[in-house]
């Protein structure tokens, strides 16, 4: 079952608005790009999605760096967005409902996740086409009948490519192999971890990163951003990128770095890229970040 909110646009029926007050609406901590972030990081959201609506367009806004809408409209659209992510989260239950009715509660898995996270003024930015923490963290969450009965929540990091793998193995369809360095003439692989060891042990062994990435075209030079995200750390590098036949990035020709500590930056407004005091995490960033998911397997 797929549904399309909260995606633009913020349509939903009108009684949702009534859990989201005006006066309870409240605008984003950090309406600013972070300190020391590389030109191609940003994303002028007034030549994105935003851009497809009259209302939008007729606020003339220049989606450069350090701008964001007027405060009257960001507050209008945290509120639409919320009242259309309420309106989704009943119509899922309406779901759960039907199949409790139907008498499949106890032998149908359920996954529940959303394909991005979404930009509601934070950074000034807005929609999904970045590299931050924002854009890249999304929802995830899996039911096994007899597994996640008593409700099961781990801290640890888990990403889109390990939910095929849980859902075989939820299924008793055995484990599926890793992928191989090439796997173009493979037919049954996974880059994926399943997360069914997760859910018996939450605390258990797993793999120290999640990876992500997002397509820049600078001056007709493509470049591709390449995020990782341990524990502590969100590092991100953009090199100029080769499409067909290779699709491989330029390592040595970097159009950006950035380096977020969550631990005392959790908004990533601080880009600690070629700070002295992080030179050294920075040099084990990159170089597991080259390496790619198979360097942060549990071993």
């Amino acid at each position: 079952v797929g549904f399309h909110r909260p995606h633009l646009p913020f349509v939903f029926p009108k009684s949702f608005l009534k859990y989201y007050p005006e006066n309870q609406i409240r605008l984003p901590n950090n309406p600013f790009a972070p300190i020391n972030m590389p030109e191609v990081a940003w994303i002028n959201y007034e030549k994105e999605e935003l851009a497809a609506y009259k209302d939008q367009r007729a606020l003339n806004c220049s989606g450069n760096i350090n701008t964001t809408l007027p405060e009257t409209d960001v507050l209008a659209l945290r509120r639409g967005y919320y009242a259309a992510l309420s309106w989704t989260d009943h119509l899922v239950g309406m779901v759960t409902d039907r199949l409790k009715e139907l008498g499949f509660e106890n032998d149908t898995i359920i996954s529940f996740w959303g394909d991005h996270g979404w930009q509601l003024g934070e950074h000034g930015e807005w929609c999904k086409h970045t590299n931050f923490e924002v854009a890249t963290h999304a929802p995830m969450i899996v039911r096994v009948p007899g597994l996640t009965d008593e409700g099961v929540v781990t801290e640890r990091l888990t990403e889109f490519v390990d939910l095929f793998p849980t859902l075989v193995e939820a299924a008793d369809l055995g484990n599926m192999p890793l992928c191989p360095n090439v796997s173009k003439d493979t037919d049954f692989c996974t880059e994926g971890n399943s997360l069914v060891p997760l859910m018996k042990n939450p605390k258990g062994p797993w793999k120290g990163a999640a990876f992500s990435q997002y397509p820049r075209v600078r001056n007709g030079t493509h470049i591709m951003g390449y995020t990782m995200r341990t524990d502590q750390f969100r590092y991100t590098e953009w090199p100029s990128f080769t499409y067909k036949p290779d699709y491989k990035p330029d390592w040595s020709n970097l159009f950006g770095v950035e380096l977020y500590d969550h631990q005392v930056d959790p908004e990533e407004n601080y880009n600690m890229a070629n700070d002295p005091k992080y030179q050294q995490i920075q040099k084990q960033l990159s170089i597991a970040l080259h390496k790619g998911w198979r360097s942060v397997q549990e071993r």
